[in-house]
């Protein structure tokens, strides 16, 4: 092995260098933390605080030698006797011997080179001293160095989390998981002994979820837990505890319930999918510790096409407040089988604990994010669905018409017999106080109003249809038959006259 001050070879098993007499223990306590460490560390790697300066200046082998000669000199001068001298002549005071000064460690180079040991190995002397000096100075620069790259990659990971973003909740760095235990205990198996010893299993809830929170700034150890219940034919519900650390026992305490009538509520993370080191876990946001958790709530029996929920939640162990962003929209099942939600944050995000909620619904992937082309073609097709709904009430039949046979009245115009579409109702579809006209045969009653319009009312059917209606309002429309039969109805309108076959639903432009 070798020596790490000189680099001299020294024997296996030895305790100090045979060169220059440095302990070659590899392992020594930090002075700040008592955290046993390399014996080579400059800074400890458990607490970061200084161990020994570097840049203290060793003291060579030469050195050493050449202080040893100096003492023992000083101590053979001090204990040979004084010369005899005259007795009329008075011994002239012996100065006293001054205690050595403790070297100050900046200042220990400085003396070496002012004072060079005087003896024949003076030349290499200063060869070693200037080779410490340049170790001196290479520590200097690897120090400052080190502490700029830290200084850089400090601002660098600040502004990866947080420079970009303005409305990034301040979550500290000891966000945590369920995973993290307590006094190397598993949350979750604290909590359900603690809930079987206590009163509160009584109402047949399973547990949901459990995540401990270490002690930290005078507070104690607590652990916080949720159960759940699903009851089809009552109100299903949710409950928060709080266990905190009392001595070598736990306090239990039911902190919040909440009721949820006629749903189902899920809390595995397949069900979420979602990973488990992400829901449930510790967080903390401004300076407050929080429980997240996030579970889907569904409605009884929920199906495709019915409207499905999930919800996220964040809750204050400390002072019992609890946000909820719940996301609502149509279930749809993927190609897999398995159901997602397509929706979009009921609640207002206004807090910071809100928007944490909003940035952690991404990372659950039963709730779908549609784009912005998806919610635009949305919007188009509930319109359309709206206007469709709209036109099949009978109070619009006359507009339905209109847009259902545009093409065929143009085409009719130009001298073609057309087949119109006709859409039949249950009850009137013109108010009789516009009633112009009316005429009657066996199978039909055939009305005309005031704005321009032809209806149809089949007496075997007992349903009501549209003939004709003009492109807009106009004068009356008058009618007649056309044959015997009183199948072929004559109309002379304001665009023109036509005639229409009652049987068939045809149409054609007369002179």
């Amino acid at each position: 092995m070798k020596c790490p001050k000189c680099g001299n070879n020294v024997p296996d098993g030895s305790l100090f260098c045979n060169q220059c007499g440095t302990p070659l223990k590899q392992e020594i306590n930090c002075p700040s933390c008592n955290n046993i460490i390399p014996a080579n560390s400059v800074f400890c790697p458990m607490c970061g605080k200084m161990v020994k300066n570097d840049m203290e200046k060793a003291e060579t082998f030469n050195d050493r030698q050449a202080r040893l000669r100096r003492e023992r000199e000083a101590a053979t001068a001090v204990q040979q006797p004084a010369a005899p001298r005259p007795v009329a002549q008075p011994l002239p005071p012996q100065p006293q011997p001054q205690p050595k000064p403790v070297e100050d460690p900046w200042q220990v180079q400085k003396a070496t080179q002012e004072t060079p040991a005087p003896d024949s190995n003076y030349d290499n002397d200063n060869d070693n001293e200037a080779q410490d000096n340049s170790h001196f100075k290479r520590n200097v620069m690897l120090g400052v160095g080190i502490i700029v790259s830290v200084i850089i990659l400090l601002f660098l990971l600040r502004m990866c989390n947080g420079g970009s973003d303005r409305d990034r909740p301040s979550t500290l760095a000891n966000d945590s998981t369920s995973s993290l235990t307590i006094n190397g205990q598993d949350p979750l198996a604290l909590f359900n002994a603690e809930m079987g010893r206590s009163s509160f299993m009584g109402d047949g809830a399973h547990t949901a979820c459990a995540v401990g929170f270490p002690a930290a700034d005078g507070k104690e150890a607590t652990v916080m837990g949720i159960t759940f219940l699903n009851e089809p034919n009552n109100r299903s519900f949710y409950k928060i505890y709080r266990m905190t650390q009392n001595g070598n026992s736990w306090h239990l305490e039911l902190m919040d319930t909440k009721y949820l009538n006629g749903r189902s509520l899920t809390f595995d993370n397949t069900e979420l999918m979602a990973g488990e080191s992400q829901v449930p876990r510790a967080v903390q946001i401004d300076g407050k510790d929080y429980l997240y958790f996030a579970y889907k709530n569904m409605p009884q029996g929920a199906h495709e096409g019915s409207t499905g929920r999930v919800s996220l939640g964040l809750f204050d162990i400390h002072s019992k407040d609890l946000t909820i962003i719940d996301y609502d929209g149509t279930i749809k099942t993927r190609d897999d089988g398995r159901q997602y939600i397509y929706g979009k944050p009921l609640q207002a995000i206004s807090s910071n604990a809100a928007r944490f909620l909003k940035q952690e619904a991404e990372n659950i992937k039963v709730i779908y994010f549609p784009t912005e082309e998806e919610i635009k073609a949305e919007e188009e097709a509930r319109e359309a669905e709206e206007e469709e709904k709209a036109l099949n009430d009978p109070d619009n039949a006359a507009t339905k018409w209109d847009v259902d046979n545009n093409e065929a009245i143009t085409s009719a115009k130009s001298g073609q017999e057309v087949t119109t579409k006709t859409k039949t109702y249950d009850k009137p579809i013109f108010n009789n106080d516009d009633k112009h006209k009316s005429i009657k045969n066996s199978a039909y009653t055939v009305f005309s109003d005031t704005k321009g319009g032809v209806y149809g009312f089949n007496l075997d059917t007992r349903k009501y249809f549209v003939i004709y209606k003009p492109s807009s309002e106009s004068t009356p429309t008058d009618i007649g038959w056309a044959d015997s039969d009183n199948s072929i109805l004559n109309m002379r309108t304001s665009e023109g006259r036509y005639q229409f076959d009652l049987k068939n639903n045809k149409l054609k432009a007369i002179q």
